[in-house]
């Protein structure tokens, strides 16, 4: 369930990463988006279990911290919580 919004994102911020630790004066600065692409991997690994909300969560909050660059992760994960809400809804009815 998760989609090509959030894959891209956590690519780039990878590749963030990459690009922080070619320069020996801000390699420091790479694990700011070091922990951002952990918390992306937890909350990915939460949406692939049975905890699909909590994980859309942390994706969201942790991919918001790199604004601008996070915020297609943070709306790719914004789609997921909608589902799960169209979901939740259809389902009481």
């Amino acid at each position: 369930m998760i989609n090509t919004k959030m894959k891209i994102a956590l690519l780039i911020h990878i590749a963030l990463i990459f690009l922080l630790r070619t320069d020996p004066d801000r390699a420091f600065f790479a694990f700011i988006p070091g922990a951002v692409v952990l918390f992306n991997i937890i909350g990915i690994a939460l949406i692939l279990s049975k905890y699909k909300k909590t994980g859309a969560w942390m994706f969201l909050i942790s991919s918001a911290v790199l604004v601008p660059i996070g915020m297609i992760g943070a709306i790719g994960a914004r789609q997921i919580l909608d589902e799960i809400k169209k979901e939740k809804f259809y389902n009481e009815q």
